[in-house]
């Protein structure tokens, strides 16, 4: 096993009933920005030459959340997925082209609590949902009746988690949640569970084969104790350590290379070459 960057380094735990996986990242473990261009230059109006629109990397940053959310997509690959951006329901609505009334509303979230040091304390659970009701302008009824409903989303690609990785990024910390489930069957149910009175289990919604993700983030160094990335499955499974070293590798690559790059299409190149998955991996 190669040597694991900090931000990628996993560790291993059965806790209430799952077998949980953590990568816990503060200040010194979450590498800034790499490339120079992403401060040094200005960035293009195109949205894809754009590093911010193109994968959510700008000077703040930097590139270590999207290999976060590379290795967040591959490790559920071959799922169906689906997921709730924390508090911004309507503004990934809005990136993704759905109306809000298609939107799958749902009255709990999952909540990992960044102010938190550990994450024993972070992992909080299901919370009750809530969503963003903007001051001015003046919300409408729909906005304020709804303001207790989360909304959860398909996501059929890579390009869907960067958008909501941008709906939500715009504050000092942000949180996706994603369930990822072996049987296509169980949508109906995964939403009905979701929207129940009651405070869901995650360990009796996930079945064989699932995979639970959630990116906790501190965008803003001094809003909080620590970045979380959190897996949990019924099983036990190689699949995320092999993951990690893969990227891990990719971005040691990347980091003594970024000083070479010249311009917005070198990087966006070498962008890919680092969120590109390995030719083989293990399975759950």
């Amino acid at each position: 096993m190669p040597h694991l960057e900090p931000f990628l380094r996993f560790a291993h735990e059965r806790r209430d009933g799952l077998h949980c996986y953590v990568a816990r990242a503060d200040e010194a473990d979450m590498p800034g920005p790499m490339w120079p261009g992403l401060w040094e230059q200005d960035y293009p109006d195109d949205a894809d030459l754009n590093p911010w629109c193109r994968y959510a990397i700008n000077n703040g940053d930097g590139e270590a959340l999207a290999v976060w959310r590379a290795l967040t997509w591959e490790l559920t690959a071959g799922r169906s997925r689906f997921v709730i951006p924390a508090y911004y329901r309507d503004e990934a609505a809005q990136l993704r082209s759905v109306s809000r009334e298609a939107v799958r509303l749902v009255r709990w979230e999952y909540e990992v609590d960044v102010e938190q040091s550990e994450w024993l304390s972070a992992d909080v659970g299901f919370v009750p949902a809530r969503a963003c009701v903007p001051l001015r302008p003046a919300p409408g009824l729909w906005q304020r009746e709804h303001a207790g409903f989360a909304g959860l989303f398909t996501l059929a690609s890579f390009r869907h988690l960067t958008d909501l990785a941008l709906a939500v990024g715009g504050d000092a910390t942000s949180e996706i949640t994603l369930f990822a489930l072996h049987d296509p069957g169980r949508t109906r149910l995964l939403a009905s569970t979701l929207n129940q009175a009651h405070r869901p289990d995650l360990a009796e919604v996930l079945q064989p084969g699932d995979i639970f993700v959630d990116l906790s983030v501190v965008h803003d160094l001094g809003a909080g104790a620590a970045s979380y990335l959190t897996v949990k499955t019924p099983e036990a499974t190689d699949k995320v350590e092999l993951l990690a070293g893969h990227f891990s590798e990719a971005f040691r690559r990347y980091a003594n290379a970024a000083s070479q790059i010249r311009t917005f299409d070198e990087f966006h190149s070498a962008i890919d070459d680092l969120l590109a998955p390995p030719r083989s991996i293990g399975t759950i």
